[in-house]
């Protein structure tokens, strides 16, 4: 019995060293999803207080955001390290989040009055029309 936990163990821990140090290698994926996200929820948090319609709940949405993201971009790479051939998986799934919380953060950013002129005109008309439906 004790055999087997030690076994156990040492398997478990080696996994784990190797997908710390997977996370380790790719360190900057995970650093730009933290700040277009943070960045993001922070525009929306001062535009929420400038219009007094500030929600705690709504808030704490960008933490499950990121929280969601980061285990996306770690599944991801884990089925990278597993199969090389997939290694074009981290960019497919990393470059939509980054684009749609850019486009997020210059839709607030307009909104707030920090970027003005006909390009941000024509991003925020067509950024949301979906929630017109």
């Amino acid at each position: 019995m004790k055999t087997k936990i030690l076994i156990t163990a040492f398997s478990f821990g080696a996994i784990f060293s190797e997908v710390i140090d997977l996370f380790l290698t790719e360190k900057w994926q995970f650093a730009a999803i933290f700040c277009v996200v943070v960045l993001d929820a922070s525009l929306a948090m001062l535009k929420a207080l400038k219009e007094a319609k500030f929600e705690t709940n709504k808030a704490f949405k960008a933490v499950k955001t990121l929280v969601i993201f980061w285990l996306l971009l770690a599944t991801v790479l884990i089925i990278e390290k597993g199969f090389p051939f997939a290694s074009f998986l981290s960019e497919a799934v990393i470059v939509p989040i980054l684009l749609f919380q850019i486009i997020s953060i210059i839709k607030n950013l307009h909104l707030l009055g920090f970027i003005s002129g006909p390009l941000a005109d024509k991003i925020l008309e067509n950024v949301d029309k979906h929630k017109e439906i």
